[in-house]
């Protein structure tokens, strides 16, 4: 698994190939297998998806890789700016225009593995040190559930070193986040399901509508010509 700690910046140009304003601005973060950096570009479940949509949808944009933190922050508040892959819970929905959906996927409690830390329940759950990253939903799934205290580092990759040293008893994560993490050898297993999530592209209230439009117009006939289950496999 590959913790990038540097930005990287993808730049689609327009149909003549020369340079020009984009149309959007994209942010995502580091979090295999929806999102990741490989020789130098975004590439992921979510990713490939969010390029094809727009590349369909005849938008031009730049995509960046970033702090989860401050890559929903940007989307929150600058206009034609979408974020992804975002969950859509409740807290969020107002906030964003919302495309979808890219996947669904399940939130979950993790242990560092032979750990015997065994929760059954989430009320037995919150006797536990837990963390996850700053501005991630896990934070509003974990509150939501009556955790105090959540330990909360910047990254997903701190989170997880945290873990994995013994700092923290159980880190708050994704499914997909877990089966990435097992392929690539990392000690970790499931210790409890916490909900069912869906995965989105989610875009700040000042996104011109007509784009948002084009882009779930775009995601339906990924979906209707199976692409979308495509791409999906790239990534078991």
């Amino acid at each position: 698994m590959k913790f990038v700690t540097s930005f990287i910046t993808v730049v689609a140009l327009g149909v003549s190939g020369a340079a020009q304003a984009a149309d959007v601005r994209l942010f995502t973060e580091d979090y295999a297998p929806l999102n990741f950096e490989r020789d130098g570009e975004i590439v992921g479940l979510g990713a490939d998806q969010v390029f094809e949509i727009m590349d369909r949808a005849g938008i031009t944009y730049e995509a960046e890789l970033t702090q989860w933190s401050r890559a929903i922050g940007q989307a929150e508040r600058r206009p034609n700016t979408c974020v992804f892959s975002t969950t859509h819970t409740p807290e969020r929905d107002p906030k964003f225009k919302w495309v979808e959906p890219l996947a669904s996927d399940s939130t979950i409690l993790v242990r560092k593995s032979g750990s015997d830390i065994a929760p059954a329940t989430i009320e037995e759950a919150r006797s536990y040190r837990t963390g996850t990253q700053t501005g991630d939903y896990t934070v509003g799934v974990l509150e939501g559930a009556g955790f105090d205290a959540i330990d909360l580092a910047p990254t997903q990759s701190a989170t997880l070193k945290k873990l994995l040293q013994g700092r923290i008893d159980l880190m708050a994560t994704s499914g997909s986040f877990l089966e990435s993490a097992l392929a690539d050898g990392v000690e970790i297993e499931e210790a409890l399901v916490l909900s069912t999530t869906m995965m989105s592209l989610a875009c700040s209230q000042k996104t011109d509508q007509a784009l948002v439009d084009r882009m779930q117009t775009a995601l339906q006939s990924m979906i209707d010509d199976g692409t979308q289950t495509e791409i999906a496999a790239r990534y078991k």
